[in-house]
């Protein structure tokens, strides 16, 4: 309580880096957390079974005072999340990847948006991607009817630590990739929402050795249907919902079935508009 009888919310952040083999973008990524405007946070990097000599030599030569280097056996990243959250002392988790960054203004913005927000537990931005694709993304975020068929939030973002320990964090399972569309469908059936910053904040590496490119897209069909069959209550209560009303909560209004066949349409032929 400050003197005039008020609550002040103070924010420390944990922010998670898993890394295998990612050695090489390490340095870049830790340097744009420094100009971070906001400073009140501590680095988790865990490594995740790296093999790579070049990896290991850098993840031994890291600076305590900089970031806390964490070791664990090869588990992917739905693990090696869980892992590094598992240790954080932090109330608020930033998830990033070890070879992607985040726009000097994020944390600032993301912790005005959750204290002045009570219901949102995620906060995530529109992202550039570069590296082997340059193209801007923009996710919709939203609540669950807005998870149903699609991932609208990257995995790199700001979440309240009390909503990761609430739906238990990552499926540990899921290793071929969208742990975090399943994450966040978790989230969301909780009545929680996840808020898009409208500006481009996060800068997504693409790269030969993706995990989406190699493994999710080659396996698409069987991860959605184990989150399908994970959720198939949801699923079925929310699509009869969905039937029987025309309409779905597609932003945060209600939309037009019209519009839900545009959408729909512009999701087979990969025009998000």
């Amino acid at each position: 309580m400050n003197q005039m009888g008020k609550t002040i919310t103070v924010n420390f952040i944990s922010v998670v880096i898993p890394c295998f083999n990612d050695g090489i973008y390490l340095e870049e990524t830790l340097s744009h957390l420094k100009k971070q405007t906001y400073q009140h946070f501590e680095t988790i990097i865990v490594n995740d079974g790296s093999t790579d000599p070049f990896t290991l030599d850098v993840l031994k030569n890291i600076d305590p005072s900089t970031a806390t280097v964490l070791h664990k056996e090869n588990g992917k990243m739905s693990s090696a999340r869980n892992f590094g959250v598992n240790h954080a002392k932090g109330n608020i988790i930033v998830a990033l990847d070890a070879d992607d960054y985040f726009d000097p203004t994020f944390f600032e913005k993301g912790l005005t948006i959750l204290n002045n927000t009570p219901n949102v537990a995620v906060v995530t931005s529109h992202m550039k991607m570069f590296g082997e694709d340059n193209k801007i993304s923009k996710p919709r975020g939203g609540d669950q009817f807005n998870f149903l068929f699609s991932s609208e939030c990257p995995a790199c973002a700001m979440v309240r630590k009390s909503c990761w320990d609430e739906v238990g964090g990552y499926d540990e399972s899921m290793t071929l990739g969208y742990e975090d569309w399943e994450f966040y469908i978790r989230i969301t059936q909780k009545g929680w929402t996840i808020h898009v910053i409208k500006e481009v904040l996060f800068f997504y590496r693409q790269t030969q050795k993706s995990t989406h490119k190699n493994k999710t897209i080659p396996n698409r069909k069987n991860i959605i249907a184990y989150i399908v069959r994970k959720h198939q209550d949801w699923y079925m209560e929310s699509l009869v919902q969905l039937i029987a009303d025309n309409k779905v909560l597609y932003t945060e209004r209600r939309t037009a079935f019209a519009t839900i066949f545009k959408l729909m349409l512009n999701r087979i032929t990969n025009k998000y508009e």
